[in-house]
């Protein structure tokens, strides 16, 4: 059930398995020849592994190639500096500078996480940043810490139909929440406000499976299952689906001097980027042994659930790619040899060796 989710396409005679060290190795040293200092090239191509490692593989190692041509076109300056514009003990707000959106990204939870850990709470916005990749990749940072976290980010113009209309009206914002847990894994929702990430679109085009129906409209307005011909997708749930990409391109957006996404023309890797993070430390607002034994015991009894027909248990969000990571891990990351062709191209290119 873990290797043919519909969010994870899967044949292996299309594919290719990487081992996670080899490919964190290769993306540093890409990132590295685009000017990238080291240690800023390893928190990118961590992000982009963990990404990869749960499964979010459009958001994981598939985006470098994309990212390397936006450093070649001066979207991305690999030597931006993340800087700290305005700040109070609960809040800050800080400028990307256009640098790699996962460096800004990761600066802004750990400081989220900082100011969290002193007051009990913490909350920054980014703005004039990059794209930053899978949402879940920073609040899994606060669970680490043991803090309950949540962020969401801007994306280009907008690609999701308005409730009620076929026209776009919002963005696909993504957005996330993690919980942490002490005896299984965490919960992490990360979720696109359309019914589907147009990277989901994109891994069913690859593998040459249609998308399911309901999902996308072509350039006309008409529904489709044509991963290459879907234009526009349909909201989550309708009216709550495009009510909670309104509200995350709020947060990521004008509160920071950002545009919403319908006054916004071009493609989100060439559109500066806004974040938005939210920190909250347990430990500031009651016993952290009630806290960890309610919210444990309440897991437990969930899982233990009679599972719906069609389904091997129950689970909690994110414990599906808590078990494909663990797995690909040991085991490697299966990949379609397609995207890993393009990337050790890439590679030849600039005269990095493949490692595997």
């Amino acid at each position: 059930m873990i290797e043919h989710t519909l969010d994870v396409p899967r044949d292996p005679a299309q594919e290719v398995v990487v081992q996670a060290e080899a490919l964190h190795e290769l993306l540093v040293k890409l990132l590295v020849k685009k000017s990238m200092f080291a240690a800023e090239a390893k928190v990118a191509a961590s992000r982009l592994v963990e990404a990869d490692l749960r499964g979010v593989h459009s958001h994981g190692c598939r985006s470098v190639l994309r990212y390397l041509k936006s450093m070649d076109l001066g979207n991305i300056d690999p030597r931006g500096r993340v800087l700290t514009v305005s700040e109070t003990p609960a809040m800050a707000v800080m400028d990307g500078s256009r640098a790699m959106g996962h460096v800004a990204a990761t600066r802004a939870m750990q400081l989220a996480i900082q100011k969290a850990r002193e007051i009990g709470t913490g909350t920054v916005a980014v703005y004039n940043s990059q794209h930053f990749g899978a949402a879940s990749v920073y609040v899994l940072l606060a669970i680490e810490a043991g803090m309950i976290g949540y962020c969401t980010t801007s994306t280009g113009t907008a690609t999701v139909a308005a409730y009620g209309s076929t026209r776009p009206g919002t963005a696909n914002n993504a957005f996330a929440w993690g919980v942490p847990s002490r005896s299984g894994p965490p919960f992490v929702l990360d979720m696109a406000c359309a019914i589907s990430s147009w990277g989901k679109v994109e891994s069913l085009g690859l593998y040459g499976r249609p998308i399911p129906e309901g999902w996308a409209l072509d350039a006309e307005g008409r529904p489709t299952t044509d991963a290459k011909a879907a234009k526009t997708l349909r909201p989550a749930s309708g009216a709550r689906g495009s009510a909670l990409a309104f509200l995350s391109s709020v947060l990521a957006g004008p509160l920071v001097g950002g545009r919403m996404p319908l006054h916004k023309t071009r493609a989100p890797d060439v559109e500066a980027s806004e974040h938005f993070f939210y920190c909250i430390d347990p430990e500031k607002f009651g016993s952290l042994d009630r806290f960890y034994a309610e919210l444990d015991a309440t897991a437990a009894e969930i899982r233990a659930l009679a599972p719906e027909e069609g389904f091997d248990r129950v689970r909690l969000a994110g414990e599906l790619e808590w078990e494909r990571s663990e797995k690909w891990k040991r085991e490697g990351i299966p990949f379609h040899r397609d995207q890993m062709a393009r990337l050790a191209e890439a590679a030849r290119e600039l005269g990095v060796d493949v490692p595997w």
